[in-house]
């Protein structure tokens, strides 16, 4: 639907950065790059919460199938190529529908040789920690969508995870405030699962929302995962009089103008906690309303060591290390679901970092 409103006004060109594949393993074709190339022909789009039409253009890029090609966009970025957003697609040779990644992970684990001959198993892409984006698909209608689809938090560990996690990394350095562009991997079923036109249709719809990930422009707020190295992260209790007053949460605050996420989790938890953390990569995002506010909250890694005797607690009056085994708190907002995803991560690979082992004997659950 047109909005009258805006008659006689240009809107501004979105920029998007679309790479699909070569074909790999013995497969005469790679259904990523068909869909590449035809989003690549694209020059508007349906705004997916207002009806308006949304001028675009579309770059498209065909990685090779190897280290080069897996680090192609990262290099792109980091050069200063500059997009409103960056979708990433790949193909899942397993997959019956097609999965939006919402997290790359830190492995790089080859179950064939990639078109070079590199072969690497059990490897880390670089030591620190999985990579997840920040924008909430959940938040996205799925009668929006042309066919059913899942949200997965598994990229696999083979070159599509290596190149979402290495655009993740170059994107996650960018100086753009409050948050670089958004960045999604999204894999596809093989032509004899799903036709290319639906999957090109599907990859255009998650396109659309990927420029406009939410209904209404959300407060950006940062959340701290800060893990024990033993499987365990840290929560906290909010003081009545507070909002969400005897809820638990990641602690943390809104982002101040200017800020980047890390600055922001730096600052909240020297004022929330009295503790002096470092700021990493954002694990996830979910975005939640509260009245007539909007919030995006970004769950961020942080490193932090030493001695804790005491924590200076302003909005909290308790903390406590939770795990898998956890049942029964109530939870602020959508911090369950942070919960949820941290211990799914944990359950099966302790982060045992130098950077993230505390003596958590001196902050174990206890009250102000």
């Amino acid at each position: 639907m047109k909005n009258p409103c805006l008659d006689g006004l240009s809107m501004p060109v979105k920029t998007v950065l679309v790479t699909g594949f070569e074909p790999f393993g013995g497969h005469a074709e790679n259904v990523s790059a068909e869909v590449a190339r035809r989003l690549g022909v694209l020059t508007e789009v349906v705004h997916p919460w207002t009806g308006e039409q949304v001028p675009i253009s579309v770059t498209t890029d065909i990685l090779s199938v190897d280290r080069t090609g897996a680090c192609k966009t990262a290099a792109r970025l980091r050069n200063g190529e500059m997009y409103d957003a960056v979708l990433h697609l790949g193909l899942c040779e397993r997959c019956e529908h097609p999965q939006i990644e919402r997290l790359a992970r830190d492995r790089l684990d080859m179950r064939i040789p990639d078109n070079i001959g590199r072969q690497v198993r059990a490897g880390k892409l670089d030591g620190g920690g999985d990579r997840g984006i920040w924008v909430d698909p959940s938040l996205w209608p799925r009668k929006a969508f042309n066919v059913p689809y899942h949200l997965s938090t598994d990229a696999g560990a083979y070159l599509c995870n290596e190149t979402f996690f290495e655009s993740l990394k170059a994107l996650g350095e960018s100086t753009q405030r409050p948050l670089p562009p958004p960045c999604v991997f999204v894999h596809l079923p093989d032509v004899h699962r799903s036709p290319v036109e639906a999957s090109t249709e599907f990859s255009q719809q998650v396109l659309t929302f990927l420029l406009h990930p939410t209904p209404n422009v959300p407060v950006h707020v940062v959340a701290g995962y800060l893990s024990d190295g033993l499987g365990k992260h840290l929560v906290a209790k909010r003081s009545a009089g507070e909002l969400d007053a005897g809820e638990w949460e990641f602690p943390g605050g809104k982002l101040e103008e200017g800020e980047s996420w890390t600055e922001a989790i730096e600052r909240e938890l020297r004022e929330e906690l009295g503790l002096e953390v470092t700021g990493r990569q954002l694990l996830a995002t979910v975005v939640r309303d509260a009245g007539k506010t909007t919030y995006a909250v970004h769950l961020v890694r942080c490193d932090w060591s030493g001695e804790v005797d005491r924590l200076a607690l302003d909005v909290h009056d308790a903390v406590s290390w939770v795990d898998l085994t956890d049942k029964g708190r109530r939870w602020a907002g959508r911090d369950a679901e942070l919960h949820s995803l941290l211990c799914d991560l944990t359950h099966n690979q302790v982060d045992a970092s130098p950077s993230s082992v505390i003596a958590r004997s001196s902050l174990m659950e206890r009250g102000t």
